[in-house]
């Protein structure tokens, strides 16, 4: 789905919740290539002009999450939590959720790796997965961005969450083999519900 659909279906969610009859959703999505800017993001995350954008044919937004530039390609698993935080602690959402993308690693044999104050996850000290989220009276939305079987190759075009050095990988080029990505989302999903003590309806 392209990303501007998700990002307005997920407003709408939202506003669900905030008028008091919304239902707590784990949203997962692919997205054709483009590139989001958080709240801090600027021209200065992005290493190509804004209209290079335009003839490579990726789209590049800015959104309400935090943090600065990340990149969205087919084949990545994209989660969008759009819940009410029964527990009104951001660190505690945060890293619990981190932690999840961190089990699912290990479901593949990586080990996963969080680094205090950096939102995401690192594989071999190589950024894996991206994490943002916006909270909107305690309800959460945006979410992870786990690179699973893309190509990277938007990555080229921004500072990777505002660090030049940063080296982007995914579990197909740590593995050195493409993983199922149906079976993957749905360990993450079972992953996501355990640790926020969710039950799935049919």
């Amino acid at each position: 789905m392209d990303y501007a659909t998700a990002f307005a279906r997920q407003a709408q969610m939202v506003e669900q919740h905030l008028q008091g009859h919304g239902v707590d959703t784990l949203v997962i999505v692919e997205h054709p290539a483009v590139v989001t800017l958080g709240r801090r993001g600027s021209e200065a995350d992005l290493r190509l002009p804004e209209k290079d954008f335009v003839t490579s044919g990726v789209a590049l937004q800015q959104i309400n999450r935090g943090g600065l530039a990340t990149a969205h390609e087919p084949g990545q698993l994209v989660a969008y939590p759009i819940i009410q935080l029964q527990r009104k602690d951001l660190r505690w959402f945060s890293r619990t959720f981190l932690q999840v993308v961190v089990d699912l690693l290990a479901d593949y044999g990586l080990q996963g790796q969080l680094k205090e104050g950096e939102p995401g996850v690192w594989v071999n000290g190589r950024k894996i997965c991206s994490f943002g989220v916006a909270l909107k009276k305690w309800v959460s939305s945006h979410g992870i961005a786990l690179n699973v079987n893309n190509d990277l190759i938007t990555f080229e075009m921004i500072v990777p969450c505002g660090r030049p050095n940063e080296i982007v990988t995914s579990v197909s080029r740590e593995l050195g083999t493409k993983v199922d990505l149906s079976e993957l989302k749905q360990k993450f999903i079972q992953h996501f519900t355990a640790a926020f003590a969710y039950t799935l309806e049919s």
